[in-house]
């Protein structure tokens, strides 16, 4: 996909079951600094979750393309950078699939990983419209927020053995912002697997923690895409 100029790639996992008639969720899983989309399929894989719900598809960020450098699969350099052109690919690639796909526009969501869940935060900050629902995994920030409406339904999931973004950090920083934008009070209730949800918040905010590393763990794939099939 051409965006202003710059060639951009991405995966998409459509159910073999899909027949352009029946809406399904959407739904954007980005990788981390350095990484590729080919490494976060296997973490996330919403599709088999979904039952054939749900699309997803697996953008790769700016840095080194695809079949291009002996780099690509180890050592890729690629990033998320929170820019107009990053924005611009997003909705681009968006629009192009709600285009060839039957979506069901108010059913789209995005999650991402370690610098992607960073672009998660950046995004639900930035252009919190474009989906119902967002879930960074292992990221942080956005630390301030342009649009002082955006109220994202949002859920932030954070490990205690993560040394790379740790808890104090990391993951309760961004959960402190949300809570404080959804005008949400200090009330927690159990939710999900190892999750607190807050109370009288605008949009739900979710704030969960499990024993993992730097990762995307199985607890937190099913916790999302309960979270995500969940909202209306």
């Amino acid at each position: 996909m051409d965006i202003q100029g710059t060639t951009r790639y991405y995966l998409l996992d459509v159910p073999t079951s899909a027949d352009n008639k029946t809406p399904l969720m959407l739904i954007f899983a980005l990788h981390g600094h350095n990484m590729n989309n080919v490494s976060v399929v296997g973490m996330y894989n919403f599709t088999s979750r979904s039952g054939g719900k749900a699309i997803t598809v697996y953008p790769q960020g700016d840095g080194d393309a695809p079949g291009t450098t002996s780099k690509w699969g180890s050592g890729i350099t690629s990033n998320w950078t929170s820019n107009d052109a990053n924005y611009a690919y997003i909705q681009t690639l968006k629009a192009d699939l709600e285009n060839r796909f039957c979506i069901d526009t108010s059913r789209e969501f995005f999650t991402g990983f370690s610098m992607g869940g960073m672009f998660t935060n950046a995004i639900a900050c930035a252009h919190n419209s474009w989906f119902r629902g967002y879930a960074p995994v292992e990221g942080m920030g956005p630390g301030t927020c342009a649009d002082k409406n955006a109220k994202p339904a949002i859920m932030i999931h954070q490990g205690t053995a993560d040394t790379t973004v740790t808890p104090t950090a990391g993951g309760e920083p961004t959960r402190d912002f949300w809570i404080k934008q959804n005008g949400c009070n200090q009330t927690t209730t159990s939710a999900f697997t190892g999750c607190q949800s807050y109370g009288a918040c605008a949009e739900p905010v979710i704030y969960c923690v499990g024993n993992w590393n730097h990762t995307v763990d199985a607890i937190a794939t099913a916790n999302i895409w309960t979270f995500f099939s969940g909202l209306q």
